[in-house]
């Protein structure tokens, strides 16, 4: 578990290589919906591995910067609450559509998710560090944004989606957003939590 905690993020990354890697193979006997979705998920594993691996500094923004946590190092984000809140977004959240594809909406509510995080990053996040970059901001302007808009248009021009697909994923987006962001880090977070995050991951906040 100790291996999985620190190397959580690169195996992400690894996993998102060998999903381009098959996509490139095998993208031509495959329908563009699977394509786009399966993309979608690799947009979410490089975009975690920005936040905690290169640069990786986004624990530093949200515990000290967004937090002002005086034990930034563990709270209220932590190394355990880090791993176990982005293997649930990643692998469950962004996974399953793959498997669903005329499920519009579950498709739907990650594409928002990516959308609400150019908020996040693009907006907020900078605001609060008073600056034009965040780890997180990349993957979202190269990856979420363009494959969320992408995936739109084809299920949009294909007449797949219906008003109450969107009902459904705008629920959906939300409940998942409250649950796996909000209240699993209200839930996870330990002023005595034994899994710290490094120096390299709190960034040049540490020294504020």
């Amino acid at each position: 578990m100790n291996y999985l905690r620190k190397y959580w993020q690169d195996i992400g990354g690894i996993v998102a290589l060998a999903v381009c890697i098959g996509l490139l193979i095998f993208h031509p006997n495959m329908q563009e919906i699977n394509v786009i979705l399966w993309l979608s998920f690799v947009a979410i594993l490089v975009h975690q591995f920005e936040e905690y691996r290169w640069p990786g500094f986004f624990p530093g923004i949200f515990n000290i910067v967004i937090f002002k946590s005086s034990i930034p190092d563990k709270y209220p984000l932590n190394g355990q609450s880090a791993m176990v809140i982005n293997g649930l977004i990643a692998y469950g959240f962004y996974l399953l559509p793959i498997f669903f594809t005329d499920q519009i909406w579950l498709g739907l509510a990650p594409v928002l998710m990516g959308f609400f995080q150019l908020i996040w990053h693009g907006l907020f996040a900078n605001i609060k560090i008073k600056g034009i970059y965040n780890p997180g901001l990349l993957a979202v302007l190269l990856l979420h944004v363009p494959i969320g808009t992408w995936y739109i248009n084809y299920i949009t021009m294909h007449g797949l989606v219906t008003a109450i697909d969107w009902m459904l994923g705008i629920t959906y987006f939300a409940v998942a957003t409250y649950i796996l962001i909000v209240k699993d880090n209200m839930w996870m977070k330990d002023e005595q939590s034994k899994f710290s995050f490094t120096k390299k991951q709190l960034g040049p906040y540490s020294a504020k």
